[in-house]
């Protein structure tokens, strides 16, 4: 049996604790994480569309920037649960014609909204002195200095170098993710913090994957467009990590010849040493040009029951953590192993899509005995 329409709901607050629903929602759409592992890690970002007819003459005054948003789903027989909160970022209106008894019926409100990374991109670091440590600690002194809850998924012996923050704090926090490949998940959802940076050894393996195989089991999601494309943004035959305060360290692949494709990255890494090792992984990772599988669409109605796409990382997983979600991918007889790397949704009356970005196994290479995902030999590199 598959499902019906999905019912979505917005509210909006103040104060983060006290919602008030928002009637006439038209378009829900909501960008998480990236498209591709090389991409700058950046906010959440949305758009919520509703119809606006008596809102030139009784404008809701709580709709500015920095209100908070929530969505719900509202589809689950089980109940409704929360899907995702951030904040207003934007609002514009686009009145219609008529006007008439003080209503317009073609009025219609979009409001921008974006995750918590984004407000740490306009806060100043003051030249803020970051102590060396390790990156668990540097994450709480960040929040403790931005006024947001930040966490660590990860070592918490992994070292992270002292710096001077002449930049943003969002700034920082991107290249200190950077130095350890991590990933980030950013909304004030049922969690403690308001932004994790995701070690790329904790990553969760969800029993969800997706098929071509109708009819799908209770954990396979159905997709309808499967997209395979080349690396045209993620093939380098040179890297140079520039560790800020450290000497540059470059990589050039072997027998390689000019003009070299080189991937140039500011981090943070402790010491020379790291950032070596990051290079030698960085290079060994993106040196080989290949077509490989980048994007799976689904349509959230053509699933059973129990399977919704904004839980595909799993029942205890929201929404907003589906970045660093290992999984896999069942098409024409062959499996391929995954790391969901973003996905955006698009909601309206008329149903909702979700289009997952992934990136191989073969980028995520990191050899861990005794682990299903990483712990293949001969199909895992050494990385750092």
């Amino acid at each position: 049996m598959t499902l019906g329409l999905q019912s979505y709901s917005v509210s909006y607050s103040t104060d983060s604790i006290n919602y008030t629903a928002l009637t006439n929602v038209q378009n829900i759409n909501l960008t998480i994480g990236v498209q591709a592992q090389l991409d700058q890690l950046r906010a959440n970002t949305g758009t919520i569309e509703i119809r606006y007819p008596s809102g030139y003459a009784s404008p809701i005054a709580e709709l500015v920037q920095g209100t908070y948003i929530k969505i719900m789903n509202n589809t689950n027989p089980a109940g409704a649960y929360l899907l995702w909160v951030g904040r207003i970022s934007d609002i514009t209106v686009q009145y219609g014609m008529p006007y008439v008894s003080n209503v317009g019926n073609a009025d219609f409100l979009t409001i921008a909204v974006e995750g918590s990374f984004a407000s740490l991109g306009r806060m100043a670091g003051n030249n803020y002195s970051m102590a060396a440590g390790t990156i668990a600690t540097q994450l709480t002194t960040c929040g403790t200095q931005t006024g947001l809850a930040i966490g660590w998924v990860g070592s918490l012996t992994q070292a992270g170098a002292a710096a001077t923050i002449d930049g943003t704090w969002g700034d920082w926090l991107a290249k200190t993710a950077l130095s350890a490949n991590g990933r980030m998940w950013n909304t004030k959802d049922n969690s403690l913090f308001d932004i994790t940076i995701l070690s790329p050894f904790d990553n969760y393996t969800t029993q969800n994957y997706f098929s071509d195989v109708r009819p799908q089991p209770e954990v396979s999601a159905s997709y309808d467009q499967i997209t395979f494309e080349g690396y045209a943004d993620n093939y380098y035959t040179q890297v140079k990590v520039q560790p800020d305060g450290l000497a540059t360290q470059t990589v050039t692949l072997s027998g390689a010849t000019a003009p070299l494709r080189t991937y140039v990255v500011n981090t943070n890494n402790a010491t020379t040493g790291q950032a070596l090792d990051f290079a030698n992984y960085l290079l060994n990772n993106y040196s080989t040009p290949k077509l490989a599988l980048a994007s799976i669409s689904c349509v959230a109605e053509a699933q059973t029951l129990d399977m919704l796409l904004d839980k595909f990382a799993g029942v205890t997983q929201s929404f907003a953590r589906i970045p660093g979600v290992r999984t896999r991918v069942q098409f024409r007889g062959t499996t391929y192993e995954c790391l969901i790397e973003g996905v955006t949704m698009s909601a309206s009356p008329q149903g909702a899509r979700f289009t997952f970005y992934l990136s191989g196994a073969d980028l995520n290479q990191y050899l861990i005995l005794d682990e299903l995902f990483y712990g293949k030999l001969d199909l895992n590199r050494l990385g750092y």
